[in-house]
């Protein structure tokens, strides 16, 4: 026999569920469903013929397109490798996937050694090669992906003020130098460094040394495009590498750079800390043995300001600051 009080309740429960089952469908009917945001994704330079750009990571947000050859106007441009096509391949993130295309290549394009035909979704952690270069691709949202841009940041940033080191920038002048002299654009390089730099550790202390370096790469951080090349390459000096800019243009822009730093002395722990930077421009030219005599040339120019009065910008000129041919050795 059953006890009317439970049937009373059991009958209530049920009622209630079906009033909220009923509920709940007409809210899924009156809102419209939204999709979960698409997540952005990354890949990653891990295998290269000369060993050039390891661990570089380019990124793919939802919506972009990025081509892959060794054409000037491709996103990811690998002009030094000769088994890879102008026109290679074709990256391009749809919502919840990410997309790789072969567009035509001589060689071919591989995921996981598999020679693909037409388009065919990544999977994260999948390989891919085009021609003798090997990708890696990552969803953002992965451990692995966090993992590879800590090991990248350490290995391509300067610790102190978080933009690109010395090493970073070699790769990079040395890319864009043949990059330069195979397609006859235009590429120049901007080196400054702060003066009396000693000075502001002597007076002040070398945490107010720290301060300035940082303060002073965040003002010139404002000014620089996403595909302008900064990087600290020295103690107090640093480098801005131009691509498509020619040496007008790049002088132009020191002179900003100057008079940003110059504007106003920055405050630390109480104390108005003066500093001044000294600059030199130099463009790649016909004759310079690329990136090395690029740096020499503006490296130059940068001593010429320093010489004849600081807080000044020289550009290059080799009849009055002689020739350079550059060497296999970097400049230190």
């Amino acid at each position: 026999m059953s006890d009317s009080s439970t049937d009373s309740i059991e009958i209530s429960a049920l009622r209630e569920a079906g009033r909220t089952q009923a509920f709940q469908a007409t809210l899924a009917h009156r809102e419209p469903q939204v999709e979960a945001p698409s997540v952005e994704a990354n890949v990653i330079l891990i295998a290269h013929p000369e060993n050039r750009l390891l661990g570089t990571r380019f990124r793919l947000r939802p919506g972009s397109v990025i081509e892959i050859g060794r054409s000037p106007a491709a996103e990811i441009t690998l002009p030094e490798v000769l088994s890879i096509s102008r026109t290679h391949a074709r990256l391009e993130h749809r919502g919840s996937e990410v997309v790789l295309e072969d567009t035509g290549s001589t060689n071919g394009t591989y995921i996981n050694d598999r020679l693909i035909q037409g388009e065919n979704t990544l999977r994260s952690g999948d390989r891919f090669q085009v021609g003798a270069v090997h990708f890696k691709f990552l969803h953002e949202k992965d451990v692995e992906n966090a993992y590879h841009l800590a090991i990248y940041n350490l290995v391509m940033r300067d610790g102190l003020t978080e933009i690109f080191n010395k090493r970073k920038f070699q790769e990079e002048i040395e890319r864009e130098a043949v990059r330069a002299e195979r397609y006859g654009r235009p590429l120049s390089l901007i080196l400054f460094d702060i003066d009396r730099f000693k000075k502001v550790n002597d007076d002040y202390g070398h945490l107010c040394g720290d301060y300035v370096l940082k303060r002073v790469t965040e003002k010139v951080g404002e000014l620089l495009r996403s595909e302008q090349i900064f990087a600290r390459v020295g103690g107090e000096e640093f480098a801005a590498l131009l691509p498509e800019t020619p040496r007008e243009k790049a002088v132009q822009l020191a002179e900003k750079l100057r008079a940003v730093i110059e504007a106003k002395p920055f405050r630390y722990a109480g104390f108005e800390v003066p500093v001044t930077s000294s600059f030199g421009v130099a463009e790649l030219e016909t004759g310079f043995k690329r990136g090395d005599a690029l740096y020499e040339a503006a490296d130059r120019a940068l001593y010429f300001s320093k010489q004849n009065g600081r807080n000044r910008t020289t550009a290059y000129d080799s009849a009055e600051h002689g020739s350079v041919a550059g060497s296999e050795e970097r400049p230190s």
